[in-house]
């Protein structure tokens, strides 16, 4: 009996060092007080996720932060009240809550002359309320960016092959927009996690006119692929216990 106890106390500390953050939607309609609007741009829908569970509010206040759409888009609520109006909503969702380990998209999309939007991607510690860096979550990173310019070579060019049966223009502007998008050590920026393993994730920055041509940039590595990269103790090597 007493045998079994010491792996239950084990057990119950791995748990509690990883807090189980709760994420829960409050969506709230703003309207604008700008003088000369179109009436279908008077309001704008924007709803925030609602963090809970953290182990202390400093943690609480430092996830809040990085979360902020505000903060993630470089914006603010206050200039979007007013005659600035292309904004029309702001959304999340949470892809992965585990071990103490937070996958969190972040959604913008607003209208002009035409309908747009971003996306950002953030992966975020729950013990410190903090976003886990590329150089804090791998290591070798010269030889990890030798694996993702491989996989992103054979990517583009199994576009631009398929492209010339449809269009070979349209496999022509790939081409030339792609010439100057080698992935580096400093593009490394935006990754997420999954049960499957880890996804690192490049926008092309294709202008809107030839957006639908830009190719994919997210690259997933199997969480065996990965295994080698994974910086030994750091904030996501937990994830593979």
């Amino acid at each position: 009996m007493k045998i079994l106890l010491v792996p239950l106390a084990l057990i119950l500390f791995t748990v509690s060092a990883f807090p189980q953050v709760s994420i829960t939607p409050m969506k709230v309609i703003y309207v604008r007080q700008g003088d000369d609007l179109p009436d279908f741009k008077r309001r704008f829908e924007v709803t925030y996720p609602i963090v809970s569970g953290l182990k202390s509010e400093r943690a609480k206040r430092q996830f809040e932060d990085t979360i902020s759409y505000w903060t993630a888009f470089d914006t603010t609520l206050e200039e979007n009240l007013g005659d600035y109006y292309w904004l029309d909503t702001l959304d999340y969702e949470v892809p992965f809550n585990r071990s103490g380990i937070v996958v969190i998209r972040l959604f913008i999309n607003g209208s002009g002359a035409y309908v747009d939007g971003d996306l950002k991607t953030l992966v975020l510690d729950t013990n410190t309320g903090r976003r886990v860096t590329v150089r804090e979550a791998f290591m070798n990173l010269p030889a990890l960016v030798e694996k993702l310019v491989v996989m992103q070579e054979a990517a583009v060019a199994e576009e631009i092959e398929s492209r010339k049966e449809m269009d070979p223009d349209d496999a022509e502007t790939i081409a030339e927009y792609m010439k100057d998008k080698t992935i580096t050590v400093t593009s490394l920026d935006e990754f997420s996690v999954s049960d499957e393993g880890v996804t690192f994730h490049f926008d092309y920055g294709f202008p809107h006119v030839i957006q639908a041509l830009q190719p994919n940039g997210d690259y997933l590595f199997t969480w065996e692929e990965i295994g080698p990269y994974l910086r030994k103790g750091g904030p996501l090597s937990r994830l593979r216990l």
